[in-house]
């Protein structure tokens, strides 16, 4: 399960637990050890971070044209298309993000350039929810599609994504990443390349967005 996920989850364990509680000792006591598990884990990311970020660095300078780096995450992207800026907007619903239903073309390969997994040549990947999409490639995708903020009730929300406001139909966009925004700590196989990622490997994406609604 994703970096991502895997918080989600904790919180809403978390604010679960809290509901339960009657006392506030009890309150503080969960509030200290959900900061302890978060101070634990952003401290492993951030050791992964470091460790990679020569090897990310140097694909991204062979690979791509003046590559940016999105500091807080340690990825690296080119936009290769901006896209239909008019084609979709992303909104808030409830409490987050409302998730589009894409359709794209993409590979993924490792540093060393060998493809673990791409979409079937002249055909569409396509997912009913970016959630989905995140679920099943990782943490890279969210930064990837999703914009740097979203206006509600005359706010901005950050969503901490690359670019201004998000991939729209026709983007291309090029990013390489540390594993935590990958597979992270697990290993991850496809049927059709049958190439294995090993757990705490990089990974690179090119990814084409065909619709987006």
């Amino acid at each position: 399960m994703k970096n991502l996920t895997k918080i989600f989850f904790g919180m809403l364990a978390m604010f679960i637990a809290l509901a339960s509680c009657s006392k506030s000792d009890d309150f503080s006591k969960l509030v200290e050890e959900q900061r302890i598990k978060d101070s634990i884990e952003n401290a492993r990311i951030q050791s992964i971070l470091k460790e990679q970020a020569p090897a990310v660095k140097a694909y991204a300078l062979a690979n791509f044209t003046s590559p940016t780096l999105h500091d807080s995450s340690g990825i690296y992207y080119q936009i290769v298309t901006p896209g239909d800026e008019a084609s979709y907007t992303y909104k808030i619903s409830g409490n987050g993000l409302a998730a589009p239903e894409i359709s794209v073309k993409f590979i993924g390969k490792l540093l060393d350039g060998t493809v673990f997994d791409q979409s079937a040549v002249d055909q569409t990947t396509n997912f009913s929810s970016l959630q989905i999409a995140i679920n099943k490639f990782g943490g890279s995708w969210y930064y990837a599609f999703v914009p740097k903020t979203i206006n509600y009730n005359g706010n901005d929300i950050k969503f901490l994504g690359f670019t201004a406001t998000g991939l729209k139909k026709g983007s291309v966009i090029k990013f390489v990443t540390p594993s935590v925004w990958g597979f992270d700590a697990n290993e991850y196989k496809t049927g059709s390349e049958n190439v294995t990622v090993p757990a705490n490997t990089p990974i690179a994406y090119t990814i084409e967005v065909v619709s987006i609604k």
